[in-house]
């Protein structure tokens, strides 16, 4: 193994949580902003570098289906109009998630001081992208089925 990838997957659990953080962070800015190649692929880069490391780490299952149901969610709420707290309860489960990931040591953790601003950053993030797509798929019409609900009277069947 060379000396960078050895390197690599000496990363703590807090470093590997922010630089999947800060990746899929670089990734919405390409996703906001179509064309401009580079923060898409670092974004994916760092997502990928960051998620080598937890490899070889022992994982906690329960926090890995945490942090699935946090995303799944998240997911669900960009193609259907949720309540207010289904955002909430996916940014728990992603930062509870984030914190009982790593079943090591003490010192091998991912820390509540990680835990919680990469939670609330992707959490609460992705839920307003989100909830700014919906607005604009419903502003140009793509959104049908909400716009009939939301206007009886409007469209009709």
């Amino acid at each position: 193994m060379s000396a960078p990838a050895s390197a690599l997957m000496q990363l703590s659990p807090d470093s590997s949580v922010l630089l999947l953080t800060l990746g899929v962070l670089l990734i919405y800015v390409e996703l906001n902003r179509p064309g401009s190649i580079l923060p898409g692929a670092v974004g994916l880069l760092l997502a990928l570098l960051s998620v080598a490391p937890l490899f070889h780490q022992h994982l906690n299952p329960a926090a890995i289906l945490a942090i699935a149901i946090g995303i799944l969610l998240l997911a669900r709420s960009l193609r259907r109009s949720t309540t207010a707290i289904t955002p909430v309860i996916a940014t728990l489960c992603l930062i509870f998630g984030a914190l009982f990931l790593v079943r090591q040591p003490i010192n091998a953790r991912v820390h509540i001081a990680t835990a919680v601003p990469c939670g609330l950053l992707l959490g609460l993030g992705t839920t307003i992208l989100t909830r700014i797509a919906r607005r604009a798929r419903l502003n140009k019409g793509l959104d049908l089925e909400r716009a009939r609900t939301s206007r009886p009277g409007a469209f009709k069947s």
